[in-house]
């Protein structure tokens, strides 16, 4: 874990509601594996007070960078996505743990995307693509219409096979993502399911994996205070009857590990 002043080289739009950050971070970079994520503070102000987490996407160990999708949705995330390019911005990282790999086999590999949710798995398919072992992804990507389904050129050119569903049908099929895995898993021939997205996406996503008798894992996304397991402010209740700190603990779950069903 490092504290670092990184600096903003890049700020572009994609969409109209994200953008993606790329920063100047050679220590995160060079250490980061998919699944873990950067605490930004946000301005000098203490405005808003906490940090946010954002996943680490595609670092370049070469040129000690990595990149941040950000979603505008409130005053600390427009505040990000208003930042000009030269500025320092605060950050600690890589903190969590990361997907896990299985075994070398001869099945697929699905990752399941929701929204910002893309941001890890289009690095985890990344390292996937120059892993010796030649892992077949397949890539399941699904939002309420196409203005919602950011990067997915840059998800798509890392799968071995791509799928879109829009609930609109504005892009791919019409309907759920949670539909297009079913019909995947139908198929055969999967060792692991790995997701990241909205909460009752990754809930069904969950559920469906383990019908099938198929293992998961799970990106959760989540309200932090200090980042590093010390607040206790973002644990979610496990099917053991304890709690599990989404920072240290995760973001990455066994998601048949995680009850669902009792998060608010």
């Amino acid at each position: 874990m490092h504290h670092l002043q990184a600096k903003l080289t890049h700020n572009r739009p994609e969409l109209e509601d994200y953008r993606v950050l790329e920063l100047h971070a050679p220590e995160i970079a060079a250490q980061a594996k998919p699944g873990q994520f950067a605490h930004v503070r946000i301005g000098d102000d203490h405005d808003p007070l906490l940090r946010r987490p954002f996943s680490v996407m595609l670092p370049n160990p070469h040129a000690g960078t990595i990149q941040l999708l950000v979603k505008n949705v409130g005053r600390g995330s427009d505040r990000l996505c208003r930042l000009r390019e030269g500025v320092l911005v605060d950050l600690i990282g890589p903190l969590g743990t990361a997907f896990h790999v299985p075994e070398p086999g001869h099945k697929d590999l699905l990752l399941v995307a929701g929204g910002v949710g893309v941001a890890p798995l289009i690095y985890f398919a990344d390292v996937l693509q120059t892993d010796p072992h030649n892992y077949r992804v397949r890539g399941l990507y699904g939002g309420r219409n196409s203005d919602q389904l950011p990067l997915w050129t840059e998800f798509a050119g890392r799968c071995e096979e791509f799928y879109v569903t829009t609930e609109d049908g504005s892009a791919g099929e019409q309907g759920l993502v949670t539909d297009l895995l079913e019909e995947q898993l139908r198929r055969g021939d999967v060792q692991g399911v790995y997701t990241c997205g909205p909460r009752a996406m990754m809930a069904k996503v969950a559920a469906i994996s383990a019908a099938a008798g198929v293992p998961c894992w799970a990106s959760l996304e989540q309200w932090m205070g200090c980042g590093v397991g010390a607040c206790m402010g973002c644990v979610v209740p496990t099917k053991d009857g304890s709690y599990a700190r989404v920072c240290l603990d995760g973001p990455v779950f066994e998601a048949d590990k995680i009850a669902w069903e009792q998060i608010g």
